[in-house]
């Protein structure tokens, strides 16, 4: 990684636990400012960094544009969950376009990512779901979908074999999961500082995989 990118990557950083501190102690003027520019230091480091495959570096700079419009939106006062999760959920499927993009995917580590999604979210993704049933039809199905999407992006970031993107594709899956939790279940103890460290870990693994 070059100096540019490293220096971002470093700003990032600092605009994260600047964040997390916000969230933690409820400051919503803070995490406002603050969440946005994590995602902003890591597009201008994924455009730095210098990979020989600009098709795919788009494809991860547009998902991290997408979450970013996410982030936005959900922090607006009287936002639309609807459209949040519509912006997560077009950010989830270009990560995977970026993995189908690399080829050469291993289907042993991805099934095997598969078998251990399910049998993890067991127990946690139906309650999520009879959570969001009771929010409407139209939540429902938006969670559902999203659930089934970031399972893929998790289970396809495991395929790529790079342990980055395995890595990456874990956090996103918790993030998420954690934030359905919260949102739908019942509140976890520092489970909205969770959603955000591991949800900001998981985006700088996917700039990480992008040096190969």
């Amino acid at each position: 990684m070059g100096t540019t990118a490293t220096v971002l990557v470093a700003l990032a950083g600092v605009a994260a636990l600047v964040d997390w501190w916000g969230v933690a102690r409820g400051r919503l003027g803070v995490e406002f400012i603050a969440k946005p520019l994590v995602v902003i230091g890591l597009i201008g480091a994924a455009l730095a960094v210098d990979t020989g495959d600009g098709v795919v570096r788009g494809l991860v700079v547009a998902a991290l544009g997408a979450s970013l419009v996410g982030d936005v939106v959900l922090m607006t006062p009287d936002a639309r969950f609807e459209a949040g999760v519509f912006a997560f959920l077009v950010a989830h499927v270009l990560y995977i376009t970026a993995f189908l993009e690399t080829g050469g995917l291993d289907v042993g580590a991805g099934v095997a990512a598969a078998v251990l999604i399910i049998g993890i979210g067991f127990g946690a993704v139906p309650q999520i779901i009879a959570g969001a049933r009771s929010r409407g039809p139209a939540i429902q199905t938006g969670v559902t979908v999203s659930l089934a999407v970031i399972a893929v992006t998790a289970v396809l970031a495991a395929a790529t074999g790079a342990l980055t993107a395995m890595i990456a594709g874990a956090l996103l899956l918790t993030s998420d999961a954690l934030l359905g939790w919260n949102r739908f279940v019942e509140r976890a103890p520092g489970g909205r500082v969770l959603v955000h460290v591991t949800n900001h870990a998981a985006q700088l693994g996917f700039v990480l995989w992008l040096t190969g």
